[in-house]
């Protein structure tokens, strides 16, 4: 008889992360604990380390989830997940990502579906935080997670997390400030057709085949929503106004950043400035802050020059929710 093959092992999307499904990865050194089969070796960080960021503040978030923009590579992320190991030590970092499929061709069934994975793990996480916390140290608040959002991909993403979340508990997903990162945007065919482009395999014949494809099937779907369904009701503006849903999370009084530039070719920054102003009204009662950058790219704020601002509104975002707590205490 021959010998027999065995499986290969599973590469890391991103590296010391364990994946937990297509598009979910974890890192987290008590997951064992979790109940989630060990699939990596080791959780070491990536040796392509940003410039360090500011150091956190004495009471980190208990986990930060981070839904990616359409399309992002592991090396990008990383620069991400490693940013926020350096900020706050040893919390447990959720990635979910994102493909064009899931905006243009998957529907909210399966897009939910495949979400499962990240459930299960926040579930299990939320309980063990909420075991673990201590009233007399001020760590009784149940929104202990930060979620950082990149482009209409990730925003979308999040979105299906929390409906996802929902679905399964009858809850809403407990996070206690966000991070929007170019996003949200409003409709653009365009810009729309342009950001499906760019996240296109950079090779000659996925741009030449997949470029008329993606214009073509946006085409249609543009016409379909404007015609037949409705502008409001096309994926882009549900998310928009999903973002301040209180169905699906606390939104009064919970912090939020958006970090975005006048020189985005994908997301006009007027648009994502508009609805950070639209969500600091007294009405929808959302502490938000807008830092708006003049030359940064597309989910590339956080480049050259700019690391020190970025992290600096990340690390201010969360200060925010814990003077909120503080407040609601005393």
């Amino acid at each position: 008889m021959g010998k027999q093959k065995g499986k290969a092992p599973i590469r890391p999307f991103i590296p010391g992360f364990m994946r937990l499904g297509p598009s979910v990865y974890v890192r987290d050194s008590k997951q064992l604990t979790l109940g989630y089969p060990h699939e990596e070796s080791s959780f070491a960080s990536s040796s392509s380390t940003p410039p360090p960021p500011p150091s956190g503040s004495s009471r980190p978030p208990e986990l930060i989830i981070i839904t990616s923009w359409t399309g992002a590579i592991p090396k990008h992320i990383t620069k991400y997940t490693e940013a926020y190991a350096s900020l706050y030590p040893g919390v447990p970092i959720l990635v979910v990502t994102t493909a064009i499929a899931d905006l243009a061709l998957r529907s909210m069934k399966t897009k939910m579906k495949a979400l499962e994975p990240a459930i299960e793990y926040l579930c299990a996480a939320i309980t063990t935080f909420t075991a673990s916390r201590d009233p007399e140290k001020h760590t009784t608040s149940t929104n202990n997670i930060l979620l950082h959002a990149f482009s209409e991909g990730g925003a979308h993403k999040s979105v299906c997390l929390a409906q996802a979340y929902q679905q399964r508990t009858g809850l809403r997903l407990p996070i206690g400030a966000f991070v929007f990162d170019s996003t949200p945007g409003t409709p653009r065919y365009k810009s729309n057709v342009a950001a499906f482009q760019r996240a296109l395999p950079q090779n000659p014949v996925a741009q030449a085949v997949g470029l008329p494809v993606s214009a073509s099937v946006l085409g249609v779907t543009w016409v379909l929503f404007s015609v037949f369904v409705g502008y409001d009701n096309n994926l882009i503006s549900k998310t928009r106004r999903a973002l301040n849903d209180e169905k699906l999370w606390n939104v009064v009084g919970v912090p939020r950043t958006y970090l975005f530039s006048e020189a985005d070719d994908l997301i006009c920054w007027k648009d994502v400035e508009a609805h950070g102003v639209m969500s600091a009204r007294p009405e929808v009662g959302v502490k938000s802050l807008l830092v708006r950058f003049k030359d940064t790219g597309h989910c590339g704020h956080a480049r050259g020059g700019n690391e020190k601002l970025y992290w600096e509104a990340v690390k201010r975002t969360w200060e925010a929710k814990i003077g909120s707590d503080c407040t609601c205490s005393s």
